[in-house]
C-alpha cells in the first residue's frame, strides 16, 4: 500500500468554537492505482490532500506513505518524504516565473541530485507535447501549456504518489479534456499512485475508485 489514512480527523478553533473540517476519514491507495476525491467547495477535499501529502497535520488519526507514519514525524522528516516520494499538479500550475519550461521541470530533479536531470525533463516535456516550447517562460505560455509543463514536472519526479489538486479547474473544456488525457496517459506508463481532488466528474470517473466528502465526512 502506497498511502493509507486511518480515522483521520482535522479540527480547528475559530472564535472559540471548534470547527470539524475532516471527520474520521479512511482510505487506501496502492501502487499504479488512482483515487478521485470529489465534493462541493468547502467540504474538506483540499485539506485532506494537504494532510495526505504531509503538508499539514491531522488533529487525530494516522496517515502512512510507504508505511512511514507521517502523523508521528517532525516537519523536517515529513519534508524529506515529500521530496523523495511525493509530486504535485496544482490548479494554478505553480511554475516559477523566472525559469523556462525546461528549467521548471529540471528543478525538482536537481534537488533530488539526478545526474541526467535535463534528459529526463526533455523526455517528459516531449510526452506532453511541449518539446518545441522548452525555452519559453510561463508568461509566454497559455494556461493549457503551463499545465502541461506542470504535469511533466510532476511525472518526471517518478514519485510514489502524485497529488493533483483541481488540475483542470482553470482550463476551458477543450484544454480540460486534453490535460485529463495527458494525466492518465502518463499515469498508465508509471507505477505511481494517483490522487485527484476535482469537481470534474468526467475526470473522477476515470479513476479506479472515488470518495465523496460532504461536510468533512466520506459518504
Amino acid at each position: 500500500m502506497i498511502i493509507e489514512a486511518r480515522n483521520l480527523s482535522k479540527k480547528v478553533i475559530f472564535n472559540d468554537q471548534e470547527i470539524v473540517i475532516l471527520d474520521d476519514i479512511n482510505l487506501k491507495v496502492s501502487a499504479a492505482s488512482s483515487l478521485a476525491v470529489i465534493g462541493p467547495s468547502g467540504s474538506g477535499k483540499s485539506t485532506l490532500l494537504g494532510i495526505l501529502a504531509g503538508l499539514d497535520s491531522p488533529s487525530s488519526g494516522e496517515i502512512y506513505i510507504n508505511q512511514k507514519p507521517l502523523h508521528d514525524l517532525s516537519e523536517e522528516a515529513r519534508s524529506k518524504i515529500r521530496k523523495d516520494s511525493v509530486a504535485f499538479v496544482f490548479q494554478n500550475f505553480e511554475l516559477l516565473a523566472g525559469l523556462n519550461a525546461l528549467e521548471n521541470v529540471m528543478l525538482p530533479l536537481e534537488l533530488k541530485d539526478k545526474k541526467n536531470a535535463r534528459d529526463i525533463a526533455e523526455t517528459y516535456l516531449k510526452k506532453v507535447g511541449m518539446q518545441n516550447r522548452l525555452m519559453h517562460y510561463p508568461q509566454q505560455l497559455s494556461g493549457g501549456e503551463q499545465q502541461r509543463v506542470a504535469i511533466a514536472r510532476a511525472f518526471a519526479c517518478e514519485a510514489d504518489v502524485l497529488f493533483c489538486d483541481e488540475p483542470t479547474g482553470n482550463l476551458d473544456s477543450s484544454n480540460s479534456e486534453l490535460i485529463a488525457n495527458l494525466i492518465f496517459d502518463t499515469f498508465l506508463e508509471s507505477s505511481s499512485a494517483l490522487i485527484i481532488v476535482t469537481h470534474d466528474i468526467s475526470l473522477a470517473n476515470r479513476c479506479d475508485q472515488q470518495i465523496e466528502i460532504i461536510d468533512g465526512k466520506v459518504l
